[in-house]
């Protein structure tokens, strides 16, 4: 019993009682004008946090930040600051952002597990799905599924989920959905996205509900 209470509790205070609270965001185009030091605000704003127990054990603990236009919007700033980037470059930099959001539905993923071969979401036989799903259940699955290896220093200043964890437990995927010309999945439009990790150990759900 003490180790069940004291899982849970370390979950609990890892994961703000497994789940976020839900903060509505705007996924609109809107021109927004952020400057470098809004980054932080903005990806905390896109990021969710969660996470899973089998029996006495972290299953899978994941942050994921979604890539919005808001979000790239406030990336665009913060990294045309830290590499003194020319108007010229900027420019570039954004419509790159831009061309991208528009393109895929596009998370970085950081997560663990109490046991590192569970930690498993690129190999073809991993245990858990990954899909993306609307308010009205309607799913995608991955256009790409990879391990991201980021610089220490880049991924601690645009994705700091690893800050105050051990970062050899820890591994950070890019995942991308290809935004269907046509079919049932509506995205942002009917309300919501999901984030569904699913497996036999495990359930995460991260979800990013529309104002």
């Amino acid at each position: 019993m003490k180790r069940v209470l004291w899982a849970c509790l370390l979950v609990a205070l890892g994961t703000g009682c497994f789940k976020d609270k839900q903060v509505r965001v705007d996924f609109s185009e809107t021109p927004r004008t952020y400057v470098a030091k809004d980054y932080r605000e903005i990806y905390d704003r896109w990021t969710r946090h969660q996470a899973a127990l089998h029996e006495v054990d972290i299953a899978l603990e994941a942050w994921a930040t979604f890539k919005s236009w808001e979000f790239r919007e406030a990336f665009v700033e913060r990294y045309a600051s830290i590499y003194s980037l020319s108007e010229a470059e900027r420019a570039n930099l954004r419509k790159a952002q831009l061309d991208a959001y528009r393109a895929t539905y596009e998370f970085t993923l950081t997560a663990l597990s109490a046991n590192f071969h569970w930690n498993d979401l690129d190999k073809p036989n991993s245990a858990w799905r990954v899909t993306l799903v609307d308010a009205l259940g309607h799913e995608l699955t991955p256009s790409e599924l990879k391990i991201h290896k980021l610089p220490d220093a880049y991924e601690s200043e645009f994705f700091p989920a690893k800050e105050q964890f051990n970062k050899v437990f820890m591994k950070t995927y890019l995942i991308k959905f290809a935004v269907p010309t046509s079919g049932d999945f509506k995205g942002a439009k009917s309300g919501s996205i999901t984030l569904r990790i699913a497996s036999p150990i495990g359930r995460l759900e991260l979800t990013w509900l529309a104002v």
